[in-house]
């Protein structure tokens, strides 16, 4: 199934080459990780992952959030473009596709030095969700939240930027959005680690449902890009 609102553009393709492979930049790489998570939220299937989840909320203790990583990884390990470029989807223990790990979804190539982690947040109309999709306090002063890792020396510490989807699950994807931007203009207790410094809006291919956030880290920038992906 289509979603024709999604603006998507297909980047230069790869080089023959290993050693354009070799010269090729960051933003390269980027361009076709983005481009092909936008072409799963374009023709992912809408009905199997509903059932999905349907059958998961059933459950006494469920993971929806989970659910989604694990049926979003199975999806690029079924994707043969994928494999022909020589990119590699993983997440969970040792990579493990179907076990939580410490990264929900990362894009590597044995031609890129960096590895592209995205962690993974549930969203609706819950404050609590936004929160912890950015920064909250779990009490006897310790905090966690997804954009926070990136700052409190837990995640990609040896590059400088990293990713965030949002599971958005009820609620409108933009007033969301705009929760999100809000709660990140907000001081971290490690501050200034982490304060936001400017907002990149629609930054991925113009599409309303993205946009980056650049924070001070170590003195220098750290770019994380937003996908807020609808499955309501």
């Amino acid at each position: 199934m289509e979603r024709e609102y999604i603006k998507i553009t297909q980047p230069s393709p790869l080089p023959d080459y290993t050693t354009h492979l070799k010269e090729l930049d960051d933003e390269f790489w980027k361009k076709w990780v983005f481009y092909h998570l936008l072409h799963f939220y374009q023709n992912y299937d809408t009905s199997e992952l509903i059932k999905k989840i349907e059958t998961e909320r059933k459950k006494t203790k469920s993971d929806i959030e989970d659910l989604i990583a694990v049926f979003i990884r199975n999806y690029f390990r079924k994707n043969r473009v994928i494999e022909l470029q020589g990119f590699k989807v993983v997440g969970g223990v040792n990579n493990d596709l179907d076990v939580k790990g410490l990264y929900d979804i990362s894009f590597l190539h044995s031609y890129w030095n960096k590895d592209f982690h995205f962690e993974c947040k549930n969203l609706d109309n819950n404050k609590d969700l936004v929160n912890k999709y950015v920064y909250y306090n779990k009490g006897h002063f310790e905090y966690d939240g997804g954009v926070f890792r990136y700052f409190n020396g837990k995640y990609s510490q040896d590059i400088d930027f990293g990713g965030m989807i949002g599971f958005v699950l009820k609620g409108n994807v933009l007033e969301l959005k705009n929760k999100i931007i809000e709660k990140l203009e907000e001081k971290f207790a490690i501050s200034p680690e982490g304060d936001l410094q400017s907002i990149d809006n629609n930054s991925i291919n113009e599409n309303e449902f993205t946009f980056d956030s650049i924070h001070n880290r170590k003195d220098r920038h750290f770019k994380i890009h937003h996908l807020l992906f609808d499955f309501t």
